[in-house]
């Protein structure tokens, strides 16, 4: 099944180190071809306390672009990445989690025919700009350059706000744990 990641699932180390902060085997990130996403542009609009700031999610805007990766992957890959994305499905099949799965039409850079893929798009999310840790960005520009994505698009990504913040960390921990 495509796969397009255009957020922190383009870089390996990123899904390695929340797969081991949860006890998941990672899906291989490796071999993914540069495509584009038409008619979405990328936003920040999602806090996310893992990351402890804004994460990436596709907007619906005509004329625009998305940047990002295309992997080949199994159902179960896919499975792994729904839970890192906090994607929920009730028993009717409607889309309850943080992120939804949708269909859209990716294009690969170079050669290759457009193919149909899934991504994730925030289900409820505000439209408003929660600025990234600096953190979870240089993650983003790194998965970038690993891939083989434009400069241009580098660029982009580098031009969006940013926060201090900290590095992430599962739920439950640092200073809202609760002492035992």
């Amino acid at each position: 099944m495509w796969y397009f990641a255009y957020g922190s699932n383009l870089n390996a180390r990123a899904v390695s180190e929340w797969c081991r902060h949860f006890g998941h085997r990672p899906p291989a990130l490796k071999g993914g071809k540069p495509a584009v996403l038409d008619n979405y542009r990328l936003g920040f609009p999602i806090y996310n306390e893992y990351w402890g700031g804004g994460t990436a999610d596709i907007v619906y805007d005509p004329g625009k672009y998305v940047m990002g990766v295309l992997f080949d992957f199994t159902e179960a890959e896919i499975a792994i990445l729904d839970q890192k994305v906090a994607r929920k499905v009730d028993s009717a099949g409607r889309e309850l989690g943080v992120y939804k799965r949708i269909e859209v039409r990716i294009s690969p850079l170079g050669k290759g025919e457009p193919v149909n893929a899934i991504t994730y798009q925030g289900v409820n999310a505000d439209r408003y700009h929660v600025p990234p840790t600096q953190h979870y960005m240089d993650l983003l520009i790194q998965g970038a350059y690993a891939h083989g994505l434009s400069m241009m698009w580098i660029s982009y990504l580098q031009s969006f706000s940013t926060h201090t913040g900290r590095k992430p960390r599962p739920p439950g921990t640092g200073d809202a744990a609760p002492k035992l």
